[in-house]
């Protein structure tokens, strides 16, 4: 009974639904009149011929019907989409849209209506959804926004990817947007220029939002760290502050948030440790920290069963079995790779490029599913042999460069029938390629080697793999002539670089016109190659971009095809032997990159393409002046070296309008007059300045700007005078500064107080006196800082990203006149030189702090006080010249802790004592210890004699002042002896060259090292010539 009735309930209550639903969809056709007057307005006021939404509305349908329109039971517009139709025309406020008061859902998104963010939408007051991200609105987004106090979700972002204009929140700010949205929940304003400082933008959100659950602010210009404030939106979900100007630590409290699923801080400058309890949120799928420089980390143990899906930030995830895809780019997360990814059946998608991992990597063998793998740019090592790469059937591209991996390379990796890329560069494999049998996949499109220990002969089985366009095999040692023929099977190459091994090509690779199966080449770099000649096909590759022919043999001139050539951008003809320009009719080059530097080019003024951008003309024989024009060559160009040339004269104020110029290298000629203002004034923008070793005279300019950004400012071995530029305080960021060997007179410059970035200063052979400062050298904190990386790069100033295009800065260590220079300097090399002037006083203690200094030269001036016992404290010191100056006292213990020194000068001095005993002192040469009187022990051949024992009789007091005799007869003996050598010696020519040529003749026979002329003094020059790198 009861389930019959049962039955009979539910047939009536499915009934009546029925019944009910039909009933409303009846109601909801009746669209009121005024409803579709509204919407007829609307389409009127737009351009919708590209709409297929609006093209189907007319008066003749029930608007309730149209496509985008939901209505409510009442025949009321709630609901309006007409997101991507490609939209335009403007909405301004009495736009019939804004008349459309029940609406409840209003998305305009993705069109172009190109124009000011309309007022009017304080009119829909019942408006609960409103989506007009990339609309193409622009300007300040109107304060009616925030009237709308139903609002749950608001999405006003703008696409980076998309020209519509900018927006911003000005007035009103952000804090006014959102004082009256008290129930919103999903919030995107991406792209959008929010002023608010600081901690304003986190303060207003949680004051004002208290059930967000979606907070999305890309690319809002948002500055400062993450305020403790937002730990009050606990309903968080989603969190998106990529690319702003965040800086400081991530914030622990995000792992607070329960519900929180997705969180993307990339492109910031936050710094610290990433917290572990951030990775171990309950239910978090998707973390993105990649592109935070200053960010580090490291693998710990993720819970079983954990949540995360998209692991863009790289911890110990053995137990994430249905993750697919893992991304850390450019991070500086550090240890070894966990042996746990092997259980990561799923993934497809891994890159930990550009970190500082380090140690072997695990197989991937139990990979199957992974598609890409990249590892670059760690300080990965070992062996690859551990992964079966063969087995790995869906794998395409294998990026492992700029690693330490080594051992060989098994041949079978190019067989593989899924990769199509294999980037090993920058590593140190070993061993070289027997032949290799069997096919090779025709899917096989780039293989790049280079920068290896690889040897043996070359790999000729690259000639089989016919669908290659990447071969780049260059900086090994293989060997071998390569005939032409080789290449007939790639007729899809288009990027060839052999440079740097020990390989020549035949008469027909340089003399045949064009090869079919080079047409292709864009990209050709064959620098040591033993090429004498240009090869002839080069003139007629069509699409040629990128030529590298460096350090061949190639004689004579350079071809006028070279300026002609239609796609030509990169022109590398450095260290040959080219004599002069066949200079064409006109130049229409597109050249971007010039480099040639180290060959011997003659003339009166070199080619300047108008769109140069690298020009490198250095260690050439072009003898002239610089052109008056020479500024109007360099519009565009970013770096510019004439250095190690003869060119003379004045440098043209013309110069001063290549405003793009970040490296200008005039040293090494024969440049006179003084020095442009305008030039000093053009480090605003310039970041290496280097006129060394040219005859300019004057004074320095002191027209330093205000936001000086120089790095390397070398002014060595010219006349110039004067005083140090005050206004050179403002040049915060020199690294470099070299003013050595000029004629400047002043006190040491106290204001290069701000420079803390100084890694090499040189004020040597000049004229500065006074006292060393012990309070401003304290804020030297490059010197301070202590870098022990075996990685550090050379010193070098970047000119163009994405390239390897740099100023390599150098410089000259000058000691007991000779002199060497440091081409190459390491980014931990630290000097000093306040060398042959005339500084007084002790040795400053805030040296003892300078724990980086490699080099200290204070030598030739006229310090006092003693050697003090705080250059122990300099562990990285290599070289330390203290001679010629009037130091007294011992030489401390302590220097015995210096086991990294190399060269060490005390000369000239007034110190005394014992030569501390069993130390590394004592196994420097006798030179550098010599001319000091109360010096005595090894090395010098002066042995330190005991103190004689005196002994002390009773005292008595009845004798008083008692008077040797004895003594005095003595000393008056010895006086009258003296005189009678000395009065001859004085004023009887014959008798004084009689003594002297005799007297000498008996020293040198029981003391022949006496002989000054036969002596070997080593000097700094010569340890710095051991440590050239």
């Amino acid at each position: 009974m009861r389930t019959s009735a049962l039955v009979s309930w539910l047939f009536f209550y499915s009934y009546v639904a029925t019944v009910f639903r039909i009933k409303v969809v009846s109601v909801s056709g009746q669209c009121q009149s005024d409803q579709q007057e509204l919407l007829l307005g609307l389409k009127n006021s737009l351009n919708s011929s590209s709409s297929e939404k609006l093209l189907k509305w007319n008066q003749s349908t029930d608007c309730c019907s149209w496509d985008g329109i939901t209505c409510n039971a009442d025949g009321q517009v709630i609901g309006l989409d007409l997101s991507k139709q490609l939209t335009s025309g403007a909405i301004d406020k009495s736009n019939s849209l804004f008349h459309l008061r029940h609406l409840q859902q209003l998305n305009l998104a993705y069109n172009s209506f190109k124009s000011k963010f309309p007022s009017g939408f304080e009119n829909l007051a019942n408006l609960r959804y409103l989506n007009l991200s990339n609309a193409g609105f622009t300007g300040q987004i109107p304060v009616g926004i925030s009237y709308m106090t139903k609002l749950v979700t608001m999405d006003l972002s703008k696409s980076w990817l998309l020209d519509l204009g900018s927006l911003k929140l000005k007035k009103p700010n952000l804090v006014m947007l959102v004082q009256n949205l008290t129930r919103l929940q999903n919030l995107y304003l991406d792209g959008i220029n929010i002023s608010a400082d600081r901690n304003k933008w986190s303060q207003a959100l949680s004051s004002s939002l208290p059930d967000l659950q979606v907070l999305s602010m890309s690319r809002c210009h948002l500055s400062g760290p993450i305020n403790p404030s937002l730990a009050k939106l606990k309903s968080l979900s989603i969190i998106r502050l990529d690319t702003n100007n965040l800086f400081g630590p991530v914030p622990k409290f995000f792992a607070e948030f329960q519900d929180l699923t997705s969180l993307h801080l990339a492109g910031n400058n936050l710094s610290g440790r990433v917290p572990k309890e951030i990775l171990q949120a309950p239910k978090l799928q998707t973390l993105d920290l990649s592109f935070n420089n200053l960010l580090q980390g490291s693998f710990i143990r993720f819970p079983p069963n954990a949540s995360l899906q998209s692991l863009l930030i790289p911890e110990s995830i053995g137990n994430l079995g249905q993750l697919t895809r893992i991304e850390l780019i450019n991070c500086k997360f550090n240890g070894p790779l966990p042996k746990t990814l092997e259980k990561l059946t799923q993934l497809v998608y891994l890159d930990f490029s550009s970190n500082n991992f380090s140690g072997p990597v695990p197989s991937f063998t139990t990979l199957k599913a992974l598609t890409h793998l990249n590892l670059a740019g760690n300080k990965l090592n070992g062996s690859i042999l551990s992964t079966n790469w063969s087995s790995l059937l869906n794998l395409v591209s294998l990026d492992l460069a700029r690693n330490s991996f080594s051992g060989t390379v098994l041949p079978t990796l190019f067989q593989s029938q899924s990769l199509k890329g294999i980037y090993l560069p920058q590593n140190q494999f070993t061993g070289g390629f027997s032949e290799v049998k069997g096919e090779f996949s025709s899917l096989l499109q780039a293989i790049d080697l280079s920068r290896n220990r690889l040897q043996g002969p070359f790999p000729m089985f690259v000639f089989e793999i016919q669908g290659l366009c990447v071969l780049s095999l260059s900086c090994n040692k293989f060997s071998g002539l390569i005939p032409l023929s080789a290449f007939h099977k790639l007729k899809n190459l288009s990027n060839l670089d052999l440079s740097y091994n020990n390989l020549s090509f035949d008469s027909s690779f340089i003399n045949l016109m064009l090869p079919p199966f080079l047409s292709n080449i864009s990209v050709l770099k064959l620098a040591s190659c033993n090429l004498t000649k240009f090869p002839d096909f080069l003139k007629n590759l069509s699409i040629l971009d990128h030529l590298d022919l460096s350090k061949n043999r190639i004689h004579g001139q350079i071809p006028s095809w070279i300026w002609k050539s239609p796609y030509l951008s990169y022109l590398n003809l450095s260290l040959n032997f080219l004599v002069e320009f066949e200079r064409p009719s006109s130049i229409n080059s597109l050249l971007l990159v010039i480099d040639l530097h180290g060959n011997q080019l003659q003339g009166q003024k070199p080619i300047f393409p108008p769109q140069v951008v690298y020009l490198d003309y250095s260690s050439n024989n072009f003898s002239s002046v610089l052109p008056h024009e020479i500024g109007d060559f360099l519009q565009t160009a970013a770096f510019f070296s004439l250095s190690g040339n003869n060119f003379h004269g004045s440098i043209p104020k013309s110069i001063c309008q290549a405003s793009s110029l970040l490296v200008l290298d005039l040293s090494n000629n024969s440049l006179s007059g003084s020095v442009p203002e305008c030039l000093i004034q053009m480090s605003v923008s310039l970041g290496v300045l280097n006129l060394k070793q040219n005859n300019f005279s004057s004074n320095i300019p002191d027209t330093f700007p205000e936001n000086c950004v120089l790095q390397t400012l070398d002014l060595n071995r010219n006349r110039l005078g004067g005083k140090v530029p005050k206004s050179l305080v403002k040049c915060r960021m020199l690294e470099v500064l070299d003013l050595g060997n000029d004629q400047i007179d002043d006190t040491f410059p106290c204001h290069l107080k701000s420079t803390s970035r100084l890694h090499i200063i040189d004020l040597a052979s000049n004229s500065f006196d006074g006292k060393l400062p012990q309070g401003f050298l304290m804020t030297w904190n490059a010197m301070m800082t202590e870098k022990d990386d075996p990685y550090s790069e050379i010193l070098h100033f970047e000119v163009l990203k994405l390239s390897e295009l740099s100023f390599q800065d150098s410089m000259t260590v000058t000691m007991k006149g000779q002199e060497l220079e440091l081409v190459k300097i390491l980014t931990i090399f630290t000097s000093i030189d306040f060398s042959s002037n005339k500084f007084e006083g002790p040795i400053p203690e805030a040296m003892g702090d300078f724990r980086a200094l490699h080099l200290l030269n204070l030598s030739n001036n006229a310090l006092t006080g003693t050697v003090p016992s705080f250059l122990g404290n300099l562990l990285k010191l290599e070289a330390l010249d203290l001679s010629s100056n009037h130091l007294i006292g011992q030489i401390p213990l302590q220097l015995a802790n210096l086991n990294f020194l190399s060269f060490l000068n005390l000369s000239n001095n007034e110190l005394i004592g014992k030569i501390p005993l069993g130390t590394q002192i004592q196994s420097f040469p006798e030179a550098s210890f010599e001319n000091n009187a109360g010096l005595c022990g090894l090395p010098l051949r002066a042995p330190c004699e005991s103190p004689p024992v005196t002994k002390v009789g009773p005292s008595n007091p009845r004798t008083g002042n008692h008077i040797n005799w004895d003594l005095i007869s003595v000393e008056i003996g010895f006086v009258f002896g003296l005189g009678a050598v000395i009065v001859p010696l004085m004023f009887w020519k014959r008798w004084r060259i009689w003594y002297f040529k005799h007297i000498d003749r008996v020293l040198f026979k029981f003391f022949p090292k006496l002989d000054h002329r036969n002596r070997n003094h080593r000097t700094i020059a010569q340890w710095i010539q051991g440590r050239r790198l």
